[in-house]
């Protein structure tokens, strides 16, 4: 089995994180009161989601450019394979034409890191709905590939790779304020680039909410306790539903997350440091990524379509996804999915695909479409 580990040594080297503007306080360190109050209210919440909506009108769509080499898709590859040999067996080396699997557009369009300064925590300011609220985490979101996809977003090496191109916008709309957080709806569109012509291939929305400072959320739990409210910190495990058709196991290490930072230019600080995953955002260790899961998931059942002879037939329409409970560095995970409902007269089927965290229970529940696969230029 080839290793990423080789690669991970000699041909990449992980950015250091963003300095922060305040000291880091060891969590040891930090002191409440004996009676600590739950964070204010927003004194006007009408008039902080009216700021947040004009703050994301205002901003002009960020367009990303990008190259689909396959080396860069190798890169991710190797990745899975490491973690778990399985991982779509058919991809094997990538060869000039060969299109962009489903999932992998995620490590090419992301803005480089020297478009913009980052937040404190390494994340986008374009996304940032405004304060008090600074602690980001991506909630799901959802994919849908046109017909087009497999025909356009052709890999190559070069000058045989396709050009591409993603716009990017907040929905203003999308913005809202619930339960003491915001949530932010991000939406994209990708397009097959030639020439001056352009062809849309893909839709996503990618869902965002943003916390409190964890001293705040922190002072609202142990008040909740006080009053008797023994939820407060509870955290109580999901229950799966479905028996699986498949399922894959993996155990993300430090090594497989730093590569997904670097391949999607991603400095989230709760993805790298330890040490700030536990102080600042109150987590064991630093966190799986949330565009991971959704890349798992197309991966497990992309793989046990082809696994199963169907993937000459039928190809992934569409998934959407949500992230119910963290998901941790060194961990096992299980990748799986069962067969929802299948429609007549071969017109598709409807997916439940799921991963379960170390104790089995829920973290992410997804589902997905899956149709007749279209015939290349057609």
């Amino acid at each position: 089995m080839r290793s990423i580990r080789p690669f991970l040594t000699h041909h990449l080297r992980l950015p250091p994180p963003p300095r922060l503007p305040h000291l880091l306080t060891p969590h040891d360190q930090k002191s409440y009161s004996s009676s600590p109050l739950p964070p204010p209210p927003l004194t006007n919440p009408e008039s902080y989601l009216a700021s947040a909506r004009q703050k994301f009108v205002s901003q002009p769509p960020k367009i990303i450019s990008a190259t689909l080499t396959r080396s860069k898709a190798d890169q991710l590859t190797l990745a899975l394979e490491d973690a778990n040999p399985a991982f779509r067996q058919s991809h094997g080396d990538f060869e000039d034409g060969d299109p962009l699997p489903q999932g992998y557009h995620m490590v090419y369009f992301e803005p480089k890191i020297s478009s913009y300064q980052p937040m404190a925590d390494g994340t986008d300011p374009y996304h940032f709905p405004g304060g008090p609220f600074a602690r980001r985490m991506w909630v799901g979101g959802e994919v849908d590939f046109e017909r087009e996809y497999m025909g356009c977003m052709l890999l190559g090496e070069g000058g045989k790779e396709t050009k591409a191109e993603c716009r990017e916008w907040v929905e203003s709309e999308g913005v809202e304020v619930k339960g003491g957080k915001v949530f932010v709806e991000v939406g994209r569109e990708y397009f097959a680039v030639t020439g001056e012509e352009k062809v849309k291939v893909l839709t996503e929305k990618r869902r965002l909410v943003f916390l409190r400072p964890l001293e705040e959320e922190l002072a609202r739990q142990v008040e909740r306790l006080r009053l008797g409210d023994k939820k407060a910190v509870e955290r109580k495990k999901i229950k799966v539903p479905w028996r699986p058709f498949f399922s894959f196991s993996l155990r993300p290490d430090a090594q497989f997350l730093s590569l997904f930072s670097v391949l999607t230019s991603n400095t989230h600080r709760i993805h790298l440091d330890s040490k700030y995953a536990r102080v600042e955002e109150g987590y064991k260790d630093v966190l799986v990524h949330g565009p991971l899961t959704l890349v798992l998931m197309l991966e497990g059942l992309a793989s046990y379509l082809h696994k199963s002879g169907k993937e000459k037939r039928r190809w992934i329409k569409s998934m959407s996804y949500r992230n119910l409970a963290p998901l941790f560095k060194g961990d096992e995970v299980r990748v799986c999915g069962a067969l929802a409902k299948s429609q007549g007269g071969g017109e598709g089927e409807e997916w439940v695909v799921w991963i379960e965290d170390i104790e089995g229970g829920l973290a992410v529940k997804g589902s997905a479409t899956v149709v007749g696969r279209p015939v290349i230029g057609s």
